[in-house]
């Protein structure tokens, strides 16, 4: 069967792609927790989308109030991924990064309950400018994606970001303003015709707000507030929605979220109203004043054609009855009355459905109705199957398939109620070319307290697409390219092998047909703590090819020979043979020219080693070595870089199995030995590898007892004071190092530097929530967190560092702009000179950002060595603190502001020689 739908989805089935393929669900809904929330979106109509630009901007406990506790549908538009962020947990950048963060997303919707969508916007980093957004995501297609998922999905009220900040972070302020422009456009044929033309309808949402409590921006005091309070206790939820909320916003990890759990009565966000239709007259005490949440107001969209459908509203009431009644019964435990009257709104919801699809109503009125009844269906049959309590499972017996391969999914399907169920098919939906075999039918009736498992043997198609991210980045601007039409706005393309149960609720002549929607999954033994894990299947190369290092380096007067591996995945259930072999320059020497590989069995990686010479008379530049595997006559090119964490849903990404190779003008001085202080997320290590050193990786019993003094320089990765508590303890032992005569190279921390005590230790972290993301985060400045954002507004310094060895502080200052002039303070610097002399072309190049957490260097024995600016009033004034020398006793203590953690796995070239200088220093004798 056909997986791939046309784009003229229904709405009902948008909103339900948007949840597939996620994680187990939590406690709360599952068993009767689950219903009694469940039961609670049977009588409304109404749904709320909030538009953001990262993930972590969304108010979590909002989306709580509105989805779980009002039982409305709710949505969250985020623009973009988070690709431009930074990592707390592991070491994805850019891409991966926003893989990860898209799946943390899902994970946190387990808990607030929305759908979520995205936009084609790339997150190019922290931005002091609206206009610089507009110019580098492209206002005119981002505006296009927001306006294509208000049409798919209709809202009724919009919630979005302050439209005005005089901080940084104006990413949120320019998804505020495309909102606000999308809540009119979406409205108008006129704009963007080629939606209309696809089958999708202008949309006329009734009110837009901004503000809430994130997005780094103001709402003038004097505009119309609405409070939005999620303090209130929940039976259900065991919590308030704020409570539970924070729970959500847990699962931004790669974020630094916090886990404290929100005190009692606490929790409110704040949103002004910015455009209504039609326009709201006097003050509202609440977001959906005005709206009409009922179902029976669905009538309206029949408004003057009551002659064709003279009952609509009337039936439309009773399914609400029915809803009403189904949440009374469950409120007394009345389990027959309840399913009674879930059997009786379904059978109404259906046949209400044929009746407009068969009636006299315009295609404008047919098109509304249509898609909320779908969607109330789907309430429905939520409720119905947890008041039945049948439960259904599909596992497979392989997570990773390759094109040809016959794997086995079995559906397991249970009856854990107290009546008997009527099942009336169990199939299995694939996408188009793979074959699916039923072993044998399900029995046509499972008794109360029984179960049925079903087999089938899958075969996937020989032109299987891999599973991988549906867009690619343009590398002309800052926005993705859509490789899937069909799965355009949604997190991740739906899962390929679904099993489909088809069952009937109720007495015979008045049975109501219900079918679910499983993916199938391979359970497996978790490598984390916490048991067990689950993954939808993937369709993965038959052998997977990675080349390291993704970065080489090669110095230009030094032609020694340098090793590259190449490592080689078997994804083929059974033995095989391979050859392997390197793509190089003209000129360029490869031994050997090709290697042979044996291999034994599914999951096995071999390693071959391949020697490549440069030419002595070579060029400075970038090069390419690409690594390439030939088996039964297929080339394979690219490696399965996989995403996986505890509390995500695994994703795969390809990249080519490539190597670029820089080489540089680049000279390391003799006699260097360097220790090295790693935290999670940093690549520092790899990079100085690249220059000939091979770093020791200090433990906490080196930093506490060990033999420093054998190291001419220890360098601290980023953020390692927040990450390593032994470093925290024993820095003092660094500062003895450097006055010995040792040199001590700090990189990037944030505010974690600027106190001795590890918060999340010490019970000092504010409580965690939308208000108190980390600084630094891609969204930083967009959950108002204390220094998120650098401000032109005058503020008191940041406290003294008990780090640094002089008076200091790590500030929220940055500079943006990647292509910012560098202006060098002291030209005969040793940093700035030995051995590697850096001039402009070394600032040439550069990703994302010159830098960002410079320090405030409050003492004369510190030296500031560059300066820089961006050229947005925003952030205003030269900026020092980039790079920071200061001598300390015999030796030297260096704070390195500067990106180099972006730009040496990006191979940008001035970086490494930068680094090159940093670790070059003689220990002082």
């Amino acid at each position: 069967m056909i997986r791939r739908l046309s784009v003229l989805v229904s709405i009902a089935f948008l909103t339900a792609v948007a949840g597939l393929a996620q994680l187990r669900p939590v406690p709360q809904d599952e068993g009767a927790n689950g219903l009694g929330l469940a039961l609670r979106h049977l009588p409304s109509s109404a749904s709320v989308m909030y538009v953001t630009a990262h993930p972590d901007d969304e108010n979590n406990g909002v989306l709580v109030l509105l989805n779980r506790v009002r039982g409305l549908d709710t949505s969250l538009l985020t623009l973009t991924r988070g690709d431009g962020g930074q990592n707390e947990i592991g070491p994805e950048l850019f891409q991966p990064l926003g893989i990860l963060r898209t799946e943390e997303l899902a994970a946190v919707h387990r808990y607030d309950g929305a759908a979520q969508y995205f936009s084609r916007a790339y997150e190019f980093g922290y931005s002091f400018s609206v206009e610089e957004t507009f110019q580098k995501w492209g206002h005119d297609e981002i505006l296009a994606d927001v306006v294509r998922v208000l049409r798919a999905v209709r809202p009724d009220v919009i919630l979005t970001l302050p439209l005005e900040s005089k901080e940084g972070g104006q990413h949120h302020q320019a998804a505020g303003r495309l909102a606000v422009e999308a809540f009119r456009a979406a409205a108008d044929p006129a704009r963007f015709p080629d939606q209309i033309g696809e089958g999708l309808r202008p949309w006329q949402a009734r009110k837009v707000y901004q503000g809430g409590v994130g997005g780094g921006g103001e709402v003038d005091k004097e505009t119309r507030t609405v409070a939005v309070d999620t303090s209130g206790y929940d039976p259900l939820l065991g919590m308030t929605a704020n409570q539970f909320g924070i729970l959500a916003r847990s699962n931004h990890k790669c974020q630094g979220a916090g886990q404290l759990r929100a005190l009692p009565g606490t929790g409110k966000a704040v949103y002004a109203l910015v455009d209504a239709e039609p326009a709201v007259a006097g003050p509202e005490d609440d977001v959906l004043s005005g709206v009409d949440t009922s179902l029976a107001g669905l009538a309206r969209f029949a408004r003057g054609q009551e002659a064709a459908a003279p009952s609509l509203a009337a039936e439309l009431q009773a399914i609400a009855d029915r809803g009403k009644e189904a949440q009374e019964a469950f409120a007394i435990h009345a389990a027959d009355r309840m399913r009674e009257a879930l059997r009786a709104g379904l059978a109404g919801v259906t046949k209400e459905l044929d009746l407009v699809r068969g009636g006299g109503l315009d295609a404008s009125a047919k098109y509304e109705i249509l898609a909320r009844l779908e969607r109330k269906r789907h309430d429905f049959e939520r409720a119905l199957t947890l008041a039945t309590r049948l439960d259904v499972e599909a596992t497979a017996d392989d997570g990773d398939v390759v094109p040809g391969q016959t794997f086995n999914v079995k559906a397991r399907v249970f009856n854990e109620g107290t009546e008997p169920v009527a099942v009336q098919d169990v199939g299995l939906r694939v996408p188009e070319g793979w074959t699916a075999a039923r072993a044998s039918a399900p029995p046509a009736r499972l008794e109360a307290g029984k179960g049925v498992e079903v087999a089938f043997a899958v075969t996937v198609g020989e032109k299987a697409r891999y599973s991988q991210p549906y867009w690619h980045r343009d590398p002309a601007v800052d926005r993705y390219d859509v490789d899937v039409p069909a799965d355009q706005t949604l997190p991740w393309s739906p899962p390929d092998v679904v099993v489909l149960t088809r069952y009937a609720s109720g007495a015979e002549g008045g049975q109501i047909p219900i079918t679910l929607e499983t993916p199938a999954e391979l359970r497996y033994e978790g490598r984390w703590v916490g048991g067990e894990k689950e993954k939808v299947v993937n369709v993965v190369p038959s052998l997977s090819v990675m080349l390291t290092p993704d970065v080489a380096v090669l110095p230009l007067a030094n032609a020694a020979p340098r090793e590259f591996r190449v490592v080689v995945r078997n994804e083929v259930r059974g033995a095989g043979e391979a050859s392997l072999h390197l793509e190089a320059p003209p000129g360029w020497r490869v031994d050997p020219a090709e290697a042979r590989i044996a291999l034994h069995f599914e999951g096995e990686e071999v390693t071959s080693r391949f020697t490549v010479t440069a030419p002595a008379t070579g060029r400075a530049g970038e090069y390419a070595l690409r690594a390439v595997a030939i088996q039964g006559g297929r080339e394979f090119r690219d490696a399965v870089q996989v995403i996986a964490y505890n509390h995500i849903q695994e994703r795969h990404l390809l990249r080519r199995a490539a190597s670029r190779v820089q080489v540089l003008d680049l000279h390391v001085a003799p006699g260097i030995s360097v220790g090295y202080v790693q935290s999670p997320g940093d690549q520092g290590v790899a990079a100085i590898e690249q220059l000939g050193i091979h770093p020791t990786l200090l433990t906490a019993d080196d930093l506490a007892y060990g033999d420093l003094s054998r190291f001419t320089t220890i360098v601290t990765g980023i953020r390692a004071y927040r990450a390593r508590p032994d470093l925290r303890a024993n820095n003092q032992r660094l500062l003895d190092y450097a006055r010995a005569g040792g040199h001590v190279v700090v990189q990037y921390n944030r505010a974690e530097f600027n106190r001795l005590a590890d918060p999340a230790a010490s019970g000092s972290q504010p409580a965690s929530g939308p208000s108190a993301a980390p600084a630094g985060s891609s969204a930083a400045g967009a959950s108002g967190a204390p220094g998120a954002s650098a401000s032109p507004r005058p503020s008191p310094p940041p406290p003294v560092s008990p780090f640094a060895p002089y008076t200091a502080s790590v500030t929220d200052e940055r500079v943006t702009v990647e292509e910012a002039p560098m202006k060098v303070l002291v030209p005969t610097h040793p940093l700035l000179t030995m051995p590697n002399h850096i001039g402009p072309v070394d600032w040439q190049g550069w990703v994302q950002e010159r830098g960002l957490a410079f320090l405030s260097a409050r003492d004369p024995h510190y030296v500031e060595l560059v300066s820089s600016a961006d050229p947005f009033p925003l952030n205003p004034g030269e900026k020092k603190g980039i790079l920071v020398d200061a001598s300390v006793g015999k030796g030297t203590w260096t704070y390195v502001g500067l990106g180099l953690w972006r730009q040496l796995p990006a191979g940008t070239p001035g970086a490494y020689r930068i680094l090159a200088n940093l670790v070059s220093r003689p220990r002082a004798r």
